[in-house]
């Protein structure tokens, strides 16, 4: 099934991690930055690696390593943190590397359902220049129990 009813996603950002191609609708994107030191956030739900201090604003880091299941590593500084803005909350997510922002042909751009129906956290799949690209579901970053796990562990450390 192609996806010609949703003109939002027609740029994306391009991200890294493992060596796979990852996308974001460059609407749901705030900025990117060099990874930094990441704050313990006790009770934090297991995605998550701690907060980050962005302007006085306090953001919680989302392991992506972790969100797909792949072995976990330190940071390094060649990290990037993706600031992103979900329905409810800004979240960072903690990638290898942007490489870019591509425009995604509306023709070539299937829903996930269709083209790989065990994926998890991915909204849908793309090819530009011959690379296939896994299009991040942003609005699945967080289940309603990881959701409601950090909102408590925010607020019983006073953040």
């Amino acid at each position: 099934m192609q996806l010609h009813s949703n003109p939002g996603i027609d740029k994306v950002l391009i991200f890294t991690l493992n060596g796979l191609l990852y996308a974001l609708p460059l609407g749901n994107v705030i900025r990117v930055i060099h990874a930094m030191e990441i704050r313990e956030l006790p009770k934090a739900p297991k995605i998550i690696s701690g907060i980050i201090n962005v302007g006085g604003q306090i953001i919680p880091v989302v392991d992506m390593r972790k969100r797909f299941g792949m072995a976990e590593r330190e940071i390094i500084p060649e990290d990037n943190f993706i600031l992103t803005k979900t329905g409810k909350m800004h979240v960072a997510l903690w990638i290898d590397e942007v490489t870019g922002v591509k425009e995604i042909d509306p023709g070539k751009y299937s829903e996930t359902q269709e083209a790989i129906p065990y994926a998890e956290f991915i909204k849908g799949i793309v090819r530009i220049e011959e690379e296939i690209i896994l299009i991040y579901d942003l609005e699945q970053c967080l289940n309603l129990q990881e959701e409601m796990e950090l909102e408590k562990a925010l607020s019983s450390n006073n953040i």
